[in-house]
């Protein structure tokens, strides 16, 4: 690959002039309509409904789908818009109107529930013989069973017309916050810097002064704001609770679960078995300030590697990596992120009108993905990159799925993004040509292992004491900052004596209307990669075919059933997890090893 990738993504050829685009109005103009006419369809459905009545029924599947689809695309396209310039204010009606669709397609489902659990025995069984129905038979089943733990139709709908201005209206109130963030790279006489840069840089910056000025920096801002994110948290857990409650549901993991299609007693064992290994995680952290020269660790030192090489990684050096270790696992794989690169999918230039973070967006109309991030140049933007695109090739796989069966639950979404984190990072590790460059490489891999095995658990722990206390009432803004200390001094103990009191505002997925508890299903996701990952190491080039298949199911499956079928485990018993996790701290035992002779 001889000529320079470029580093914007092609938004235009989705929908020419972006949010002035005919086309985009025209799909925003037939969803409002194909909504309220499935809506009326649903409706003309009478008792008793009879076998005739199965075509119809079928025509109906058909049409959800289809608004399904287009609400996706045109939610991820804004939201792609939106992320590219955080001071574009003609998104903001687009989104607002964007939410309303999404309400009116969630009660859309309500009534769709409701009519599957109307359904007499017999029609229902007839239905589920019909050979299109059986590509998404399990969506309908798990629809209808979740029905029976909801409140009556109309309640449910006015849940949803509601959190449009109510629950989500929070949600987008701290995406409005966050935007107008800005701090200043070293005084007050240099150019604004966003969130997203100001976080990069005070986490990954290779001079520890200059860290240390943008994280108190980061820690004074959040502190000036911390009582308006305070309140919008309050409210977001406040009326997730309150739907909860209503709902009868005893058990505020209810949710989660459901979401992420996994029994609560295999999550409690991989939380056991986390919880079994923090210990070397303090090990790591304390040969880290060993090696760094450092009494104590700081927030701003975790994550930043203590070994580097000078050369900084260009964006065309990043893609031939990625492209090169993706076809050394699968031919289709590495295809299809040559694709991406040629064709325009990728926005990854830093600058500051960006917002902060890193995403995939599917766009299941025109089976493509747009993947976002901001690239440093440092490997770890490699492997983000190398993440993001292994969501991609995850919706590519979906894309030809029909729509009820793309649906897969939040924690197998992470399965392909952490499996090509592996492929890229391990493929690094065996060419390291000396010491240097395999501790650079190894703690790159632990870090990783540590914010899922550490930082996210400790986050979700966060989250559960959270949702307790809010039970009795609103939290202060230090309260809040006191529980995620409190959290963080059990992750570190005293291996870390300057915590980050405000990680609570900058994480975005404490404020996710869509996904309940959304930071642990990322540890799920990375355990059962590294799961899948084992297998593929063992079985080789007889692999891939397997991992597409598990891919192309990942829609129409339990984890507990995912494992099963494609990997013959049980996950609900330690064995899985426990060899899951032994990749991290296979790597910490050789890092410790190596660097003995440092300290």
């Amino acid at each position: 690959m001889k000529q320079t990738i470029r580093e914007n993504w092609n938004l235009n050829s989705l929908y020419a002039g972006g949010v002035e685009s005919e086309k985009l109005k025209d799909i925003i103009t037939r969803l409002n309509l194909d909504i309220k006419q499935l809506y009326e369809k649903i409706k003309s459905f009478g008792l008793p409904i009879e076998r005739s009545k199965i075509p119809d029924l079928l025509n109906l599947f058909q049409g959800i789908q289809e608004v399904m689809s287009d609400s996706l695309e045109v939610d991820e396209f804004l939201i792609c818009v939106y992320s590219e310039n955080v001071e574009d204010t003609k998104v903001s009606n687009l989104l607002a109107e964007s939410s309303k669709i999404k309400a009116e397609l969630e009660s859309l489902k309500v009534e769709l529930d409701q009519l599957l659990v109307r359904l007499p025995e017999k029609i229902w069984s007839d239905l589920l013989q019909q050979e299109e129905v059986k590509a998404y038979q399990f969506y309908l089943e798990e629809r209808k069973q979740h029905a029976n733990n909801k409140l009556p139709l109309e309640m449910e709908k006015m849940i949803n017309d509601l959190s449009v201005n109510g629950f989500n209206g929070w949600g987008n109130h701290y995406d409005l916050l966050m935007s107008k963030l800005k701090f200043f790279e070293k005084d007050e006489k240099e150019e604004e810097i966003s969130i997203g840069q100001a976080l990069n840089q005070a986490m990954f910056s290779n001079d520890r002064s200059q860290r240390q000025k943008i994280a108190r920096s980061i820690i004074k801002v959040c502190e000036k704001h911390a009582d308006s994110f305070a309140s919008v948290l309050n409210h977001i857990t406040g009326y997730r609770l309150d739907v909860y409650k209503k709902r009868g549901w005893q058990n505020v993991l209810t949710e989660l679960l459901e979401q992420n299609r996994i029994k609560e007693q295999t999550l409690l064992t991989l939380v056991s078995i986390v919880k079994q290994n923090k210990d070397i995680i303090k090990t790591f952290l304390k040969r880290k300030a060993q090696v760094a020269k450092l009494d104590k660790l700081a927030w701003y030192d975790i994550l930043v590697p203590s070994f580097t090489t000078e050369k900084k990684v260009t964006y065309t050096e990043a893609a031939e990596i990625v492209i090169t270790q993706f076809h050394s696992f699968h031919e289709k794989l590495g295809l299809f992120a040559e694709k991406a690169f040629k064709e325009g999918w990728i926005e990854a230039e830093n600058r500051t009108d960006k917002t902060h973070g890193a995403f995939c967006a599917s766009m299941p109309l025109s089976k493509e993905s747009r993947v976002f991030l901001t690239f440093g140049g440092n490997y770890q933007d490699v492997v983000t990159l190398a993440h993001e695109l292994g969501h991609a090739y995850h919706n590519y796989i979906l894309h030809e799925e029909p729509a009820f069966s793309q649906h897969k639950g939040t924690s197998v979404a992470e399965t392909a993004s952490t499996f090509t984190e592996n492929l890229v990072l391990d493929a690094a590790i065996a060419r390291a040509l000396n010491d240097e460059q395999k501790l650079s490489l190894l703690e790159m891999k632990i870090t990783n292992g540590l914010k899922y095995l550490g930082m996210v658990p400790a986050m979700f722990e966060f989250e559960l004491k959270l949702y307790e206390e809010r039970k009795k009432g609103m939290l202060t803004e230090k309260e809040i900052s006191n529980l995620m200390n409190e959290m963080d001094n059990n992750l570190y103990g005293d291996i870390v004596n300057e915590i980050d009191y405000y990680r609570w505002i900058t994480i975005p997925h404490l404020y996710s209307t869509e996904q309940a508890f959304y930071n642990i299903p990322y540890t799920i996701g990375f355990l059962f990669s590294n799961g899948i990952y084992n297998l593929a190491k063992e079985q080789g080039t007889l692999f891939p075919a397997q991992y597409d298949e598990l891919l192309r199911n990942s829609g129409r499956m339990t984890v507990e059933q995912l494992a099963e079928r494609y990997l013959n485990q049980t996950v609900e018993e330690k064995r899985f997890w426990e060899a899951s996790i032994q990749p991290t701290v296979d790597a910490i035992n050789e890092y410790l090893l190596i660097t003995e002779k440092m300290v």
